[in-house]
């Protein structure tokens, strides 16, 4: 059986929450092929650097049926977004909230910068 993680480095908790034991990374089933959408777009890594990001999301009625993601360059967040068989792909609008279908073509895809 795994040992369960423990906070065991967490000084900024107080003294009577360390040590405890830390729930497992919730997982999430695989989206359906031909379903769900992949949304392309910038985010942060934990460095808070601008990374691509395509997130896989399969909904029915309107709950998480399987999610998957990945994050990287440019290159390689297209490639993933575009091997996946999912029922659409989008990304962000230029000009404002809500989001479009993915170009055909890589070159057509310039997502807006990140705002703080």
């Amino acid at each position: 059986m795994d040992t369960p993680r423990r906070r065991e480095n967490a000084y900024y908790l107080p003294p009577e929450l360390r040590d405890q034991e830390i729930a497992p990374e919730q997982l999430f089933a695989e989206p359906r092929s031909g379903y769900g959408t992949v949304y392309v777009h910038k985010g942060r890594d934990l460095h808070r650097r601008v990374v691509w990001v395509a997130t896989w999301v399969d909904e029915i009625n309107g709950h998480s049926a399987g999610i998957d993601q990945v994050e990287g360059t440019r290159d390689t967040v297209l490639a993933w977004a575009r091997s996946r068989l999912a029922a659409a792909h989008l990304m962000p609008t230029a000009g404002g909230p809500g989001w479009v279908p993915l170009p055909d073509t890589d070159d057509e895809i310039d997502l807006p910068p990140l705002t703080d």
